[in-house]
């Protein structure tokens, strides 16, 4: 990598962990309150990829980076040659995020997989009303107390592979994600101003396609109508879509 490679893979690493923790206290801002860090990490992360996309969008789109690509454009650089380290540091974080939700049983997936709530279920016993649903203990003063071993979550009544499934989808939408938009910021030559807006509105299409048959997919595997592997697919499909593109016109202007 460049310099200049350097500079805007850290601007888009930047700007992407900037957005999940905004997403993070917007998210703890708004819920009910007393949730372990791994639930809200599960409201949290599924948004991730949706980040990545936004960090390449912004590291790429400032006035000044465009005119540095026009200049290294007018000597010689793709730019796709110029968006890909953009898109490698927006996507790292979705990266990372997948890696953590596969190996760690504390981040709570079933925010993937959205079902009706459930009431909250209260048992008296010992002098005490105990609540597995809640994971607390109301002793006879009335302090609460949090019940042994109710910190680290399952995956008790979700589809099987559920945790696989959730990781491998985050890391793929966020990779996909994060070329689609650096694509779409810079792949087509900056001298082709109809061509750039093309390739914008064919990459908004696809962001939101790919979010919503993501989301569709999940919501059938928390259904049990669909296997809960059906929402790797779209992000799948869109990653090698965007790779394919990537590979076709290398080296070219657009």
């Amino acid at each position: 990598m460049t310099a200049w490679d350097l500079r805007t893979f850290a601007r888009a690493l930047g700007a992407t962990l900037i957005g999940i923790v905004v997403v993070w206290l917007v998210t703890a801002a708004s819920d009910e309150g007393q949730l372990t860090a791994g639930v809200r990490a599960g409201r949290t992360l599924p948004l991730a990829p949706l980040c990545s996309a936004i960090g390449a969008a912004l590291a790429l789109g400032t006035a000044r980076v465009r005119d540095e690509t026009r200049a290294l454009e007018a000597l010689g650089r793709s730019p796709g040659q110029s968006a890909r380290a953009a898109a490698i540091g927006a996507a790292l974080p979705s990266i990372l995020i997948g890696l953590a939700i596969a190996s760690s049983s504390v981040i709570d997936v079933s925010g993937f997989y959205p079902r009706a709530p459930r009431g909250d279920v209260f048992v008296y016993e010992g002098g005490a009303f105990s609540s597995p649903t809640l994971g607390v203990r109301v002793t006879a003063d009335g302090e609460p107390h949090a019940l042994e071993g109710h910190g680290t979550t399952t995956d008790e009544g979700l589809p099987r592979h559920a945790r696989a499934a959730a990781a491998a989808a985050t890391a793929m939408a966020g990779v996909a994600l994060s070329l689609v938009a650096a694509r779409a910021i810079l792949r087509v030559s900056l001298l082709h101003r109809r061509g750039r807006r093309r390739r914008r509105i064919v990459a908004g299409a696809q962001v939101f396609a790919c979010v919503l048959l993501t989301l569709v997919a999940f919501q059938a595997a928390a259904a049990r109508v669909a296997p809960a592997s059906l929402a790797m697919v779209p992000p799948a499909l869109l990653l090698g879509v965007a790779l394919l593109g990537y590979r076709a016109r290398h080296g070219h202007a657009g």
